[in-house]
């Protein structure tokens, strides 16, 4: 049965509650609360996406950063169609490694045109001693550096450039020794005098390429011919 409160309201229960909650709840807003509020909301949802858009940015200028150190270090196919295989694109770092590496590249040693790489170095405007070419010693160069056993499948053998060019020189300055020592003895003066130029040649090209003393294994003419009268020397067969 209706009831009737103290400030006169009969009615059910239900209804009671419906008409307190009626009262309580805030009022509709105008239209022009309404427009203030919808703007609120977009302001709101823009922060929110543009924070969005920025974290997204910020990752994928992580991304990037990150491509970018890897190019560094991996050289790009254009780069590679230009050069040998041999070639690494790494560098020797004399601060890091004093006395045991230069500046010049590491060469892959493994690499199936390490021969072809080291005649692309080879000192082709000094001369080589008669019966000798500087593909020649490029290839005896390139078997001496390797050793097949340990070139497997994927692996590296490293040395520098800077070792193969001094290596070219040697073998072209012993050659040059020995067109000395024929010449000296037949008493051939003028192609002793060309062998001297020659090793003198090939000994300054070296001695710039590796300055400290008895690195480079090339010869001044007159102590490979003092040699040569030792009775322990052995080398220049005819």
């Amino acid at each position: 049965m209706p009831t009737e409160d103290a400030e006169g309201f009969a009615g059910s229960p239900e209804e009671e509650l419906g008409t307190l909650l009626q009262a309580t709840a805030p009022p509709e807003p105008t239209a022009r609360e309404g427009t203030l509020l919808a703007v609120a909301r977009g302001v709101v949802e823009a922060d929110r996406g543009l924070r969005g858009r920025l974290r997204r940015t910020r990752r994928h200028r992580r991304a990037a950063a990150a491509t970018a150190a890897v190019a560094v270090l991996v050289p790009s196919g254009a780069w590679a169609a230009q050069h040998f295989l041999a070639q690494t694109g790494a560098f020797g770092d004399p601060g890091r490694n004093p006395g045991l590496q230069d500046g010049s590249e590491l060469i892959d040693t493994c690499a199936a045109d390490l021969a072809a790489y080291t005649a692309s170095v080879a000192p082709t405007d000094l001369p080589v001693p008669p019966g000798h070419s500087w593909a020649g010693y490029a290839d005896a160069v390139a078997a001496s550096s390797t050793d097949p056993g340990s070139c497997d499948t994927g692996r590296v053998g490293t040395t520098q450039a800077t070792s193969l060019r001094l290596d070219l020189l040697a073998r072209a300055s012993a050659d040059w020794g020995c067109v000395l020592v024929w010449a000296d003895r037949d008493r051939d003066s003028t192609t002793g005098a060309g062998a001297r130029s020659a090793m003198r040649a090939i000994d300054a090209r070296a001695h710039a390429l590796s300055p400290v003393d008895g690195s480079t294994g090339t010869w001044d003419p007159d102590t490979f011919l003092a040699n040569s009268r030792l009775p322990q020397f052995v080398g220049c067969a005819r």
